[in-house]
């Protein structure tokens, strides 16, 4: 520490000596000391010791400018001073033009709320980042950041975001987009999007980039794969049912093969696994070829480019058991089912029909042979010809195709009758006029016996 009046007097050589030392020591070390220098001169530095405070003197030369204060014992600059020489730089004195405030705890940019830009320039673009003062809006590569309403942060086109660590080629997610689309790609592959959203609100998907539905429509695009396109899980589900799907998938739907086809799954570890609901405003009683229902199944063929009614006796429904046929309806609006089951040849079937007709009783006139029918309502029940309610009651859900059997073999009885009565009275004919007049009679009549 030393001060000096830098005046050097007249004197010996070894005084002179002396003299010259102490200014250099004073000019070394900042013309420190407790106290100002008695001598100032016009941009004189001082740093005052027992403040730990470096001034310099003004242009004038009637005071000191503080510029710093030093930290002795951290030996660190503790502050920098003097708003006047570092525009914009908050010295914490006051809260005007306050652009720039750093505090040991915190660094704010323009603590003031003015109505200033902030600007980040990379070596190829002047808008890296960019923050409109004015309107609130932040811009990445944009220089107009701008919102309908509020404010946001504004990409320019085809600027990316990624997120994972991802490959030498791009991160394991990027996003992006352009005027007309919301791209998000998947894996470090090509930029192509995996998944897309329009401008119009459609959502497609396996880089679709013509997707064909309107607005707000969901286009899934699986490529060549050939697992499921779509499944519905729920905690809830545990079907075990695990050789075709996940047992926690309740819904799930594929390709049927690979030219197309849509395959289905619906999976409940209970009784119902598929229920569908056609709730119409309007009802249709046409039995013909217009007839229409809120359940419509259309099975069609293709001709050219489009439709066309399939062929004769060609298959449009069909329904199985686990992959064995047992129902089917044809082009020409026949209905086959497996009749496999054996008939009623044990039973009269005629009753059987009759006791059926008895036992709902709609618009069925007396018969006085009614009393010799001897099967009732839980005979039918007993042989599957009608159902049976939870409660074991039988009821009047017919079954079709043992009612189909059954009248077949009415059919058939009554033709065994009908060939038994024709023999006993062609055997009453020969005795009563001769066998020649009763052979006429059969003839006259178109009556041929099977003997």
């Amino acid at each position: 520490m030393a001060q000096h009046d830098y005046n050097i007097a007249n004197q010996t050589f070894p005084n002179t000596r002396s003299d010259i030392n102490n200014v250099l020591s004073a000019i070394a070390s900042n013309n420190s000391g407790d106290t100002a220098p008695s001598t100032t001169f016009a941009n004189q530095w001082f740093y005052e010791t027992d403040t730990n405070k470096l001034f310099i003197r003004n242009e004038d030369n009637d005071a000191y400018i503080h510029i710093l204060t030093l930290d002795q014992t951290n030996d660190t600059v503790s502050s920098i001073q003097g708003a006047s020489t570092l525009a914009g730089i908050d010295d914490q004195s006051s809260s005007n033009d306050d652009q720039l405030t750093i505090t040991d705890s915190t660094v704010v940019i323009n603590e003031d709320s003015d109505d200033l830009d902030f600007r980040v320039e990379t070596n190829g673009q002047t808008h890296a980042l960019f923050i409109d003062g004015s309107a609130d809006t932040i811009g990445l590569f944009n220089s107009a950041p701008s919102f309908t309403t509020g404010s946001g942060m504004h990409l320019a086109d085809d600027v990316k975001i990624g997120f994972g660590t991802g490959g030498s080629s791009r991160p394991d997610f990027q996003l992006s987009a352009d005027s007309s689309n919301l791209k998000l790609a998947c894996g470090f592959g090509s930029d192509t999007a995996d998944i897309n959203i329009s401008t119009g609100g459609i959502i497609s998907t396996g880089q679709e980039t013509a997707p064909d539905t309107d607005g707000g429509g969901l286009c899934l695009n699986q490529g060549a794969g050939d697992n499921f396109i779509l499944t519905l899980k729920s905690s809830d589900v545990n079907h075990g049912m695990t050789d075709s799907v996940e047992t926690d998938s309740f819904f799930a739907m594929g390709k049927r093969q690979s030219a197309g086809g849509a395959l289905m799954y619906c999976m409940n570890s209970e009784l119902q696994a598929l229920r569908i609901i056609a709730a119409a405003g309007a009802e249709n009683t046409t039995k013909g070829t217009t007839g229409n229902a809120p359940i419509s199944l259309f099975a069609t063929s293709k001709s050219g480019s489009g439709f066309g009614s399939l062929g004769t006796n060609a298959n449009m429904l069909v329904v199985t058991n686990n992959g064995n046929t047992k129902f089917i309806v044809d082009g020409e609006g026949d209905i086959h089912a497996d009749g496999s089951l054996s008939a009623y040849d044990n039973y009269d079937d005629a009753q059987l029909v009759r006791a059926y007709d008895l036992s709902h009783g709609k618009g069925v006139i007396d018969s006085k042979f009614d009393k010799f029918v001897s099967y009732n309502h839980e005979k039918l029940a007993d042989m599957k010809l009608v159902g049976r309610e939870e409660d074991g009651s039988p009821n009047h859900f017919i079954n079709v195709t043992g009612m189909q059997r059954l009248h077949n073999g009415a059919i058939w009885q009554q033709y065994e009758k009908h060939q038994k009565l024709a023999n006993a009275m062609y055997e009453l004919a020969k005795e009563a006029v001769g066998e020649d007049k009763a052979n006429e009679i059969l003839e006259q009549n178109d009556i041929k016996l099977l003997n």
